[in-house]
């Protein structure tokens, strides 16, 4: 009797975790074309500029709040 109710445990704890696996990512998701780019050697003086494509595929608002060269 114990061996059947740990295993009705056991595959309802399974059944669970499968469920909570399946769910959606909600909230904003980030997609930057291109993470990194490499401006290369330019003179000094000279106005370098370039790009990047940032999109929201999430369902909710995304907010930038903080952008930091490297």
């Amino acid at each position: 009797m114990r061996k059947i109710v740990t295993i009705v445990v056991f595959a309802t704890l399974l059944a669970g975790a499968a469920g909570l696996q399946a769910q959606e990512h909600r909230g904003p998701k980030v997609e930057i074309s291109g993470d990194r780019f490499d401006i290369g050697k330019i003179v000094q003086g000279t106005q370098a500029t370039h790009t990047f494509e940032v999109r929201n595929t999430g369902d909710e608002p995304l907010v930038i709040e903080r952008v930091q060269p490297s």
